[in-house]
């Protein structure tokens, strides 16, 4: 990431120059392509990973109303794609939120939002291969193999987390390619079982899912955190923006269309798998939630395909959110705000290495409690989505209340997008209310506290900077790019310095 990687100070448009050759130690430009963006948000919110996955989830925590927390989460996610969508079209950042909450609420909102994202995509990397340990192992069952001992799930969490870590090491390219290939495969696995559900259980329509009394009973709120998680990664494109190709239109239109697609697909998905968790085979805490539905469909067989495409598109799905921690870390560290060996690139392979190693190791830890406690992996896994999905709503929230000071500072904020922020701020905010009045029962009560420690660990530390390297402090969320038409924008208004309210866009010295 070079001192000119921002212009958001200049004294005048720059004129136009032919793009240099990325210099050694630096992430590649114009790397990725639109599809590429996509294909990388694809792969981070991963629906095939979440069909598996999420609806069982929301199942354990809201029973019946597993579909109107589903339905909440799908509006949620829009009102924050289309506040991050306003920021995109005229910045972008491989610090993705961070920055764009940075924009509007200063340096101390942008470390707080970065350190949530990489707690988020951290957790979700340990979900991601204990996934794929759940699906492997499932597997191996189902062909008459004894693999239920802690050795062999211990040996496939060292192998699903040494792939996550590996395409994300060799390149931005490989691990997009990769996550939309297994996408599509497990997507038609999948979907044999959907319609299989439908066909079995009739034309009827099972009203219980759709009572409006779920919606005043706080379990469903709760499993409402967990459905916005279904679409955390989506954001992950923004964490491209300085590797993509023409990103000022190809990121924002990534994220909006991932999420209308995704709100659809969940949907369609999760009514067929409630119907399947009230068959003779019930969904328990240690549980592959779709080859239950399979097994009450009567298409057992196709498990055996969808457990080996689902075990590998849990890696890919990982693989993809350890890709978009990195680049959270890789920035805080290039503006000085963590360890410096955060931000190295790998000579050969142009990739932040030292930070997908940190996530990949981290993310492996946890995943390795839940695979050796009696907690259960697939609770383990509900537990830790749901403090992760904590995170994501946390830096969302953010970037809402940042979004429209930012543009109103810069003069560009109109009624429309005010109302879309005012909205994501409102929502949000009730969400997370209601997971916390009335108090929830069992482990829920703790999971906000959990993560309110995670993040006053991230705020001790930025509070330190600010004692101790104030400079630094300064300079959080300044890396990155103003569109071109921006820039022009903001010089023939004479504002261009308030778009950063008076911040330095280089990177802090050593």
């Amino acid at each position: 990431m070079t001192t000119d990687e921002s212009t958001l100070h200049a004294d005048r448009p720059p004129s136009p120059r032919p793009a240099p050759a990325t210099p050694a130690g630096e992430l590649p430009t114009d790397a990725v392509s639109g599809l590429g963006v996509f294909a990388q948000g694809l792969a981070a919110a991963a629906p095939s990973v979440a069909i598996a996955g999420v609806p069982g989830s929301l199942f354990l925590v809201a029973g019946m109303g597993a579909f109107w927390a589903a339905i909440v989460g799908g509006v949620l996610a829009y009102l924050i794609a289309a506040v991050i969508a306003l920021q995109a079209r005229r910045t972008v950042s491989s610090g993705s939120l961070g920055t764009y909450a940075g924009n509007g609420l200063g340096p101390a909102a942008a470390f707080v939002t970065g350190w949530a994202l990489v707690i988020g995509y951290i957790g979700f990397a340990a979900g991601g291969v204990l996934g794929a340990v759940l699906y492997f192992n499932s597997f191996l069952q189902e062909i008459g193999l004894h693999t239920d001992h802690l050795a062999v799930k211990v040996l496939l969490l060292v192998l699903a987390s040494a792939a996550a870590f590996l395409i994300p090491y060799r390149g931005v390219s490989l691990s997009v390619k990769a996550g939309l290939a297994f996408e599509v495969v497990s997507l038609l696995a999948i979907s044999v079982i959907l319609v299989a559900s439908y066909v079995h259980y009739g034309a009827h329509v099972d009203s219980g899912q759709f009572g409006l009394d779920h919606l005043g009973r706080s379990v469903t709120l709760i499993a409402a955190v967990t459905a916005v998680g279904s679409y955390a990664g989506f954001e992950s494109a923004a964490s491209l923006g300085h590797e993509a190709r023409d990103a000022h239109r190809n990121v924002p239109r990534a994220i909006l269309r991932l999420v209308i697609g995704l709100s659809l697909v969940y949907l369609i998905a999760t009514y067929p798998e409630v119907l399947g968790f009230q068959g003779p085979h019930k969904l328990d805490a240690d549980g592959t939630p779709l080859p239950v539905v399979a097994q009450n469909a009567g298409v057992h067989w196709v498990t055996y395909v969808v457990d080996l495409s689902l075990g590998t598109a849990m890696i890919v799905f990982s693989s993809a959110v350890i890709n978009s921690g990195a680049r959270s870390l890789f920035t805080l560290a290039r503006e000085r705000a963590l360890p410096g060996a955060l931000g190295r690139v790998h000579a050969g392979f142009r990739t932040p290495h030292v930070a997908i190693a940190f996530v990949s190791l981290v993310g492996f830890a946890v995943g390795l409690i839940g695979t050796v406690s009696d907690v259960g992996r697939f609770k383990w896994d509900v537990y830790v989505s749901i403090v992760s999905s904590y995170s994501y709503l946390f830096a969302y929230l953010l970037v809402a209340i940042a979004t429209p000071l930012w543009l109103r500072r810069i003069r560009s904020l109109t009624p429309a997008g005010l109302a879309v922020s005012v909205l994501a701020v409102l929502g949000i905010g009730y969400v997370i209310y209601k997971n916390l009045v009335p108090v929830p029962e069992g482990a829920y009560r703790y999971l906000p506290y959990v993560f309110l420690l995670l993040i006053a660990a991230g705020l001790a530390r930025y509070l330190w900077l600010r004692a101790r390297r104030p400079d630094v402090a300064a300079r959080v969320g300044s890396i990155q790019t103003l569109s071109e038409a921006e820039r022009e924008r903001l010089a023939a208004l004479g504002i261009l310095d308030a778009a950063r309210a008076g911040r330095s866009t280089r990177p802090a010295p050593e």
